[in-house]
């Protein structure tokens, strides 16, 4: 069986993620879902699981089941809808790591803009959502390749979103 290499792969391996959530359940997700250019971040927090928008957001609890099953990627998860049509002219729902791939720890989480994009306060990258997790800009002392965001599989069946790598 041949290696797949983590820079060419559409969706990443290197940090484990399995999510799954009824949209219904948060007013910040259900928006996220339903309007192009929109998009949230979602992290465990104290037992809970924190969705939030450049507003602002909400601790929802989860079952002891669902708390222990799921995994967040190195810092969590952004998810929305691209604002940027598919080939088949479709607004894709995506998911990235919230964390910086290029800091690549944990705590270099990402902050939400509302232009569609995401920075990170530690290198000053910002990452355009809308584009597959782009490289929006950089600053320009970078002294390493630099990558994109890690992205995962989203499946969406109408009440809740499923993401996983």
């Amino acid at each position: 069986m041949a290696c797949e290499d983590e820079a060419t792969s559409t969706f990443s391996k290197k940090y484990r993620v399995r999510f799954y959530f009824e949209i219904q359940q948060s007013s910040e997700l259900y928006n996220a879902i339903g309007n192009p250019g929109q998009f949230v971040t979602i992290r465990p927090l104290n037992g809970k699981v924190r969705i939030e928008n450049t507003l602002g957001g909400n601790d929802y609890a989860l079952s002891q089941i669902g708390s222990r099953d799921f995994e967040y990627g190195l810092g969590g998860l952004i998810v929305g809808t691209s604002s940027t049509p598919n080939m088949q002219n479709n607004f894709e729902i995506v998911a990235y790591d919230l964390a910086c791939p290029n800091c690549d720890r944990q705590s270099y989480r990402l902050k939400l803009k509302d232009d569609g994009s995401a920075s990170c306060g530690h290198c000053g990258i910002t990452y355009d959502l809308n584009n597959f997790g782009w490289i929006l800009n950089a600053a320009v002392n970078q002294d390493k390749e630099l990558r994109g965001l890690y992205r995962y599989r989203v499946v969406f069946n109408g009440m809740a979103v499923n993401i996983t790598n």
